[in-house]
């Protein structure tokens, strides 16, 4: 695959991800330059994370105004939030445009669009600042791509094979762009302005990785209880045990209070009724 940058000596930021996502490269992504070949060797990888309480991710988000949910998508949304409250429109319509956004004219976006959408780039790649901006939960399930690059300047003698085909003439002169200096007038031009993308899966197996909670609040008690039996001796009979010995003393030693005061009780009496006798008489 061929690419024509936009604008001469600038770059790409080039970013791998599923059909149902829309591609993001404020997070995410690869930068690449014109003049070069680059090689990608991708492989498949899904992830399946814990929801609450075991885990963080939000079962509830599933789509967006971008397709379905991800953190890039969150990201986009964010932005078109950020770039409508500033400037009251936002660069790009998305494809599921149920929030009735417009995008900017031109006018709009050279006088506020742009200076605001470097603010929230430059707000988002700020740790202190990212989760204020945009806090944007991880999804349950998500699929994604690995990338492995190697890259190497294009040659003289590829590029001249290049301008040579008539297949790649007519893609050049679809996409020459004279007002901004980019013409394909010869083999230089291309190393000045194309680059070519070669993407291939390194393997057909697909990576799984699943969270999953070891460690629950049972696994606690059972330790616990492990703990106490290898240095205390407990276990659940002899704490039971040793409640019904406690209870048995407790109720011993009230019995053995009352009984004490009701033989004073009674000894007082006796007293009571000797002196009176003794009156009497």
């Amino acid at each position: 695959m061929c690419i024509s940058a936009d604008q001469p000596q600038y770059g790409y930021t080039v970013a791998f991800h599923d059909s149902v996502y829309h591609g993001v490269t404020l997070n995410s992504g690869y930068y690449m330059s014109p003049g070069s070949i680059y090689k990608v060797d991708l492989s498949l990888k899904k992830e399946t994370r814990e929801p609450p309480p075991g885990g963080n991710c939000n079962a509830s988000l599933t789509t967006t105004t971008y397709g379905a949910y991800s953190e890039g998508s969150c990201i986009h949304e964010c932005k078109d939030k950020y770039l409508l409250e500033e400037c009251g429109c936002i660069n790009m319509v998305p494809p599921q445009n149920y929030l009735n956004y417009s995008s900017c004219t031109i006018r709009q976006w050279a006088e506020c669009g742009l200076s605001a959408y470097l603010n929230f780039s430059e707000k988002y790649r700020d740790p202190n600042l990212a989760d204020d901006i945009c806090p944007c939960n991880s999804p349950c399930s998500e699929t994604h791509y690995e990338a492995q690059l190697s890259s190497s300047s294009l040659s003289p003698a590829y590029t001249e094979t290049l301008f040579a085909s008539s297949y790649i003439k007519g893609y050049l002169s679809r996409v020459s762009q004279p007002e901004f200096d980019i013409v394909y007038n010869s083999s230089d031009d291309i190393l000045k302005n194309v680059m070519v993308l070669e993407i291939l899966f390194s393997s057909m197996v697909t990576s799984e990785i699943q969270q999953v909670v070891t460690y629950t609040s049972a696994n606690l008690l059972g330790d616990i209880g492990g703990v106490l039996g290898l240095f205390c001796g407990a276990s659940v009979f002899t704490i039971a045990e040793f409640l019904q010995l406690l209870l048995s003393s407790v109720q011993k030693h009230c019995l053995a209070d009352l009984c004490r005061k009701g033989s004073e009780r009674t000894d007082e009496v006796v007293n009571e009724e000797r002196e009176r006798e003794d009156k009497e008489l």
